[in-house]
């Protein structure tokens, strides 16, 4: 057992050396836009988002990655009793950032600063009625991303914490109701990322 975990010691050390990187990253919304819709809406009651998903990028020379996610996101908003029915929605979306990364010194601790493109997509509407829709009800937008935080290694693990903030372009859900579910133009999170 010993000589089994020396090896895989061994091989995850010697992985970290090499320019891939994989792992994963997962967080929360900072701004929640549903929050916004609660206080005008009477007796609604949103859930926390999160997001979660695996890491893929390349170490480049000189502190420099290029890092992609693939971030899932659920999200879910109860509106109470309505006339004696429930009413609630959810949506179910991906995110795909793809930042170029710069890592500043080899210290314990190193700041990390990013930016790049994020690309999203949403699955599910939930019990959304259609008539909500205002305009086209394409699900794809994209956005800019630029984010910051450190990273410090636990063997062969880099662990990163960071924030994001997104600024989305192209918004085809413009209704407040729909816009309650999918992140509005300007989205924070919190993340923390563990890559080998």
């Amino acid at each position: 057992m010993r000589l089994l975990c020396g090896l895989l010691f061994i091989a995850l050390n010697s992985f970290a050396a090499s320019p891939i990187l994989f792992g994963a990253r997962g967080g929360a919304a900072l701004n929640d836009n549903a929050e916004t819709l609660v206080s005008s809406a009477i007796g609604s009651s949103p859930s926390k988002t999160y997001v979660v998903g695996p890491t893929l990028g390349m170490r480049l020379p000189l502190g420099f990655s290029v890092e992609g996610d693939a971030l899932y996101n659920h999200q879910s908003l109860n509106f109470g009793s309505i006339g004696g029915f429930s009413a609630n929605a959810h949506s179910d979306s991906w995110e795909f950032p793809v930042m170029l990364k710069y890592t500043i010194g080899h210290g314990l601790i190193a700041p990390v600063i990013g930016g790049g493109m994020n690309f999203r997509h949403i699955n599910d509407f939930g019990n959304i009625p259609s008539y909500l829709f205002s305009g086209s009800t394409d699900a794809n937008s994209y956005g800019y991303t630029v984010g910051g935080g450190f990273q410090f290694h636990a063997g062969p693990v880099s662990i990163t914490p960071e924030v994001r903030y997104t600024r989305w372009q192209s918004s085809n859900l413009v209704q407040q109701v729909i816009d309650s579910f999918v992140p509005g133009r300007n989205a924070v999170q919190v993340l923390i990322g563990a890559t080998f």
